[in-house]
């Protein structure tokens, strides 16, 4: 049987969420996804899930708190900075390009203007991490 794979998507776009997942349902017995619309409610429910996420998708402008803080406390967390992180912004600003790397992203991918386009790449992505790249399957030890 193949691992179960837990994805978390933060970004208050619930369009775009629905896209994100429907990018995957080709192979969806194989992913589970949860949302969070804000940064506030990852920050706060992560320690509550009952298993960490084994890929992030992150958007940058979200409201209460933005995705360079989410991105900042994941990876400053010996708990979760394994856990690989995607950042989809409409941002292609260069400073929040090297910030987000600065700040640990794995990937900085601009989200696309159509829905079909969003499609494609979130489909790129699944099978780049989920195929080809190897991602951490348990918490890292400092």
């Amino acid at each position: 049987m193949n691992k179960l794979f837990n994805i978390l998507v933060i970004d208050d776009d619930e369009d775009d969420q629905f896209l994100i997942q429907s990018a995957f349902l080709a192979d969806r017995e194989r992913y589970q996804f949860r949302f969070a619309t804000n940064g506030s409610n990852v920050l706060e429910n992560i320690d509550k899930s009952e298993r960490l996420p084994d890929l992030i998708f992150l958007d940058l402008n979200m409201p209460i708190i933005n995705g360079f803080e989410v991105l900042r406390n994941i990876k400053n967390s010996s708990l979760y900075r394994h856990i690989p992180v995607i950042i989809l912004s409409t941002s292609d600003d260069e400073q929040d390009v090297n910030r987000c790397y600065e700040l640990g992203a794995n990937t900085f991918m601009v989200k696309p203007s159509s829905h079909q386009d969003l499609m494609e790449l979130a489909n790129l992505v699944r099978m780049y991490w989920f195929s080809l790249a190897r991602i951490p399957t348990s918490r890292m030890n400092d």
